[in-house]
């Protein structure tokens, strides 16, 4: 459903709200918490009272750079405060997933009677119930619906808004290689033209050198079936999402190679599943069979277990049996 179709209920459900919260995924990436922060900026701008929920302990190095500096511009609660700030017209924007079970909170959605969802991502049975639904999987990113929605709406950005906007479209389409088109270049044109630096989006997605070491022993230990390429972290070690999330997406430039699949360590009982596609396999529908998900081209899942190896043989699995 594209975005520009439903301006106007978008714009009718904002202007009823007395506050609104926004809530995205789970481990927050630059897509989720910019698009957040853009939106915000916009209800604000049209004097709406926005909150941001973040549960979020820690965040990886781009979400942690953003809050830092947008901490005076947003407004930032824990979902346990929702109820002392939210009334029968409060209205819960859910972005860049559709999946109540992996946003910050699930259990506070419930409690809301106006909910929107904006997300790019594959639609399934357990996406969640909601007053009215745009999702584009067309759509490079959440950051992209929303430059399109402002656009649309002929509402001015500021330049840093634009960056943000513009880094959120960087990381999905990993750098302009997947789920690309001639809008999404327009899209960045725009956000370049409203004076989004790509100086500042790079700096955003600078990473550690600690953790790219890290990322290149995964690397080395890729397995090639069927044209998916399958990396493993060490059992001895564990990773943040991110970096299986890189990891993937640096298995995907190599030749002939079409999806990848990087499984990783969390935490003691915890393993992390990443996978980048072409778009010839999709591989939201594969780790679905993990309880996680995402679309044709980007996914992932946790799933409770302590060992890496057992995680990787049921992987191979459903790939032998695509």
């Amino acid at each position: 459903m594209n975005i520009l179709n439903k301006t106007g209920e978008i714009v009718k459900m904002i202007r009823k709200a007395s506050t609104v919260f926004l809530m995205a995924h789970r481990d927050l990436d630059l897509d989720a918490i910019n698009s957040c922060i853009g939106m915000s900026f916009y209800l604000r701008q049209n004097g709406k009272k926005a909150y941001i929920i973040i549960d979020d302990l820690q965040h990886e190095l781009g979400v942690k750079r953003v809050l830092e500096s947008e901490n005076k511009n947003i407004h930032v609660i824990k979902s346990k405060n929702v109820n002392n700030l939210k009334d029968d017209d409060s209205l819960l924007i859910i972005l860049d997933t559709n999946k109540s079970k992996i946003t910050q909170n699930p259990e506070i959605i419930d409690s809301f009677s106006n909910i929107l969802n904006i997300d790019h991502h594959d639609k399934n049975k357990d996406s969640l119930k909601c007053d009215l639904r745009i999702i584009d999987e067309d759509v490079s990113s959440t950051c992209e619906m929303l430059t399109l929605f402002f656009r649309e709406n002929n509402f001015k950005i500021t330049a840093k808004i634009a960056t943000l906007l513009l880094a959120g479209i960087v990381l999905d389409t990993n750098n302009y290689r997947l789920n690309t088109n001639a809008r999404t270049f327009y899209n960045s044109y725009y956000l370049m033209e409203c004076g989004a630096k790509m100086r500042d989006v790079n700096e955003l997605l600078k990473q550690e050198i600690h953790d790219y070491v890290k990322r290149q022993k995964i690397i080395s230990s890729v397995r090639v079936i069927k044209s998916l390429a399958i990396g493993r972290g060490s059992q001895r070690n564990e990773y943040k999402k991110e970096e299986l999330a890189k990891s993937a997406d640096s298995l995907l430039t190599f030749s002939k190679i079409k999806a990848s699949f990087v499984v990783g360590k969390l935490s003691k009982d915890l393993i992390g599943i990443s996978a980048r596609s072409v778009g010839e396999v999709n591989v939201g529908e594969i780790l679905e069979k993990f309880g996680g998900g995402g679309s044709e081209f980007e996914a992932a899942a946790t799933v409770e277990n302590n060992n890496v190896n057992k995680v990787v043989s049921e992987l191979l699995k459903l790939i032998n049996n695509l």
